[in-house]
């Protein structure tokens, strides 16, 4: 068919100026989280100016702070005197926005005005502005391919052919760089555990250091001529690394930019770091922004998430989080439909849909009445005994975490029968009551039931079988660990407690008491020989089990980790771990095995899938450190969510 390739060809400024817009043509960007256009915009209004216009001006106001008869004001002076002028988040100002489309529809501007307006998605957006305007997607690319294009579209051939060849070659460095941290973001939570705001400013920003890096140093042959050093501190501490706020992530982030940024990455051939290249084709030794362009255009349309360190099969994770989501949705999409008939469904007290609460919320009478009449049916004879000061801090913590779920299960047993009682008509509604059912129907668990459980899942059905397998497991299980004189000789399930991160800091307070040292000089040591772990190395090991991994695989007969493969189940229970608090002076190594020669590498616990909970870390053995890192490999407690 003569079609070279499916993908749409990137965004240019340039050609959407001169073929699109026009002055009376307002150009309104709409924008996703992450994704601003206004230093593009910027920097191609100042190439554009100095081309073709040098008496243009360019001007920016952010709105949302009170500045809407400045934006006016700025707005008229520069469709007289032919200058561009961009209005940013719309979005923070939709009751003003009718008023911005009259003045801008009762201009007659200068030819080469342009108006450039920016918002986020709104429900109440006004359409007039939408029917009058151009409007231009704006988001980060997906796939590493087209956000370089992207990048190298955006920038002008006598800027980035202006320098010197290692300038060229380091400012293309940036641009890869920056692709792999936005293109991370399609695989949260194992690309990063949140979404960054990685923009264009950040890239910008690398830019302009690189310049200055090398105007500062005499020009050597390879990559001598830039100061390494400065320029990843500069990236890491004020730039890429600034913004992100868990340390694990902070760790990757370091990781990548020890990987780019060398002497070594410009030499040539291609550099392998485990499986990723980078970068992925042998730099130009040139200024010529095309031939730059020629190598991207080589790059596949369609990512392998190996390509840049993910695991192999963090597509597939990917697809089951998309359709987690997906689920997600259509539940609120029909607990909505089959509560919209209802006069005060949303109501805080007044008329409420018996109806849709009966329908949506049945399921989850009828699992606490299952859960109720059976296992924990056999445990309302068992009475937790108060805490003492004589008891050890781990005993002390068993027995407060079974008090308080014995107290959550029966506030939550308490919420679901008053709700029954309103839908059969033998109790009164009010408004806390329909608070706590209009959470439900929305498939939320109501507030006041999360606030003893700090990790509790989201999700109401979820929950409310954590909590049963949680009040089971503590009265069931651990009060008569409790009574016994050797509590912590059996297997331990962290997610059988309320607060998994409070037992491991009691048993780091317990073992401070035994060894008689302060707390801060214990560190976690693991490993999965328990008998390399003896009393005589530690006064309180704990043997943990089930915990689940994801990100790379578990090599048991080495027993290290190592990487995955493309059809590697998503997630595998590792065998038992042992753990214990040890003294840095007397063990400064965090990990105890046989094993000769395997790398060590940090692994962050979390409680649930969506990494939202950290528990702890552990050191454990791998392969290879770095591309753990890479793999976003961590622990769990459970498969749930949260």
């Amino acid at each position: 068919m003569g079609v070279s390739s499916m993908s749409p060809p990137p965004l240019s400024l340039q050609r959407l100026h001169s073929d699109e817009t026009n002055s009376k043509l307002p150009i309104l960007f709409i924008t996703t989280p992450g994704a601003d256009p206004s230093a593009e915009l910027e920097e191609f209004a100042k190439q554009y100016a100095k081309d073709f216009c040098p008496s243009m001006s360019f001007r920016q106001i952010a709105m949302g702070g009170g500045q809407n008869d400045d934006a006016i004001r700025v707005i008229q002076e520069a469709a007289k005197n032919g200058d561009w002028v961009c209005l940013k988040n719309l979005h923070l100002v939709i009751s003003w926005v009718p008023l911005l489309e009259k003045e801008i529809k009762s201009l007659e501007p200068h030819e080469n005005f342009r108006c450039w307006l920016t918002t986020e998605p709104h429900a109440k957006f006004p359409p007039i502005l939408l029917e009058t305007s151009l409007k231009i997607t704006y988001e980060a690319p997906p796939g590493v391919k087209k956000n370089m294009l992207r990048t190298l579209e955006s920038w002008s051939q006598s800027w980035f052919e202006s320098g010197s060849q290692i300038r060229a070659q380091v400012i293309f460095l940036c641009a890869h760089f920056h692709a792999i941290m936005q293109e991370r973001r399609t695989y949260i939570p194992q690309g990063w555990t949140k979404f960054y705001e990685f923009s264009q400013s950040d890239l910008q920003s690398a830019c302009e250091t690189v310049s200055l890096l090398v105007n500062l140093k005499p020009q050597q042959p390879g990559g001598a001529g830039i100061d390494w050093t400065t320029l990843i501190g500069v990236l890491e501490l004020a730039i890429y690394g600034s913004r992100v706020d868990n340390e694990f992530d902070s760790r990757l982030v370091k990781e990548y930019l020890a990987m780019f940024f060398k002497t070594d990455t410009l030499d040539g051939p291609r550099k392998k770091s485990g499986s990723v290249e980078i970068p992925p084709f042998d730099i130009p030794h040139s200024v010529s922004i095309s031939e730059f362009r020629c190598r991207v255009d080589q790059l596949p349309d369609i990512d392998n998430p190996q390509s840049f360190g993910m695991a192999p099969n963090a597509d597939r994770s990917l697809q089951r989080i998309n359709s987690t989501k997906a689920i997600t949705m259509l539940r609120q999409l029909a607990t909505a439909a089959s509560s919209s008939g209802g006069a005060g469904g949303g109501g805080q007290g007044g008329n409420v849909d018996i109806k849709a609460w009966k329908q949506t919320l049945g399921p989850l009478f009828s699992l606490w009445e299952n859960v109720s009449k059976g296992a924990l049916s056999k445990l309302r004879g068992i009475e937790v005994r108060a805490v003492t000061p004589e008891d050890p801090p781990v005993v002390a913590f068993v027995l407060m975490d079974a008090m308080e779920a014995g107290k959550l299960g029966d506030l939550v047993g308490a919420s679901l029968g008053l709700l029954q009682k309103v839908i059969h008509g033998s109790a009164l509604s009010t408004p806390d009551v329909v608070a706590e059912a209009n959470a439900l129907m929305r498939a939320e668990v109501p507030r006041r039931w999360t606030a003893t459980w700090p990790s509790a899942p989201e999700e109401p059905t979820v929950f409310l079988q954590g909590l049963a397998k949680r009040i089971e497991a503590l009265k069931g299980d651990w009060v008569k660990r409790v009574a016994s004189s050797r509590m912590l000789d059996q297997g331990v399930t962290l997610s059988d407690f309320l607060r998994p991160d409070v037992f491991l800091n009691a048993l780091r307070q317990q073992t401070a008491r035994t060894l008689r040292v302060s707390i801060d000089s214990l560190h976690l040591v693991a490993t999965f020989d328990s008998g390399l772990m003896g009393s005589a190395m530690s006064p309180l090991p704990v043997h943990v089990q089930s915990l689940i991994l994801e990100g790379c695989a578990f090599d048991s007969h080495k027993m290290v980790l190592s990487e995955g493969q493309r059809n590697s189940p998503l997630v595998s229970v590792l065998p038992q771990l042992t753990i214990a608090w040890m003294d840095r002076a007397t063990h400064p190594e965090r990990v105890v095995s046989s094993a000769r020669g395997a790398a060590t590498v940090s692994m962050p616990i979390y409680v649930g899938l969506s990494r939202e909970q950290l528990v702890g870390e552990v050191v454990l053995q791998t392969e290879n450190s770095r591309q753990r890192i890479l793999n976003g490999a961590a622990l769990f407690l459970t498969e749930s969510a949260t």
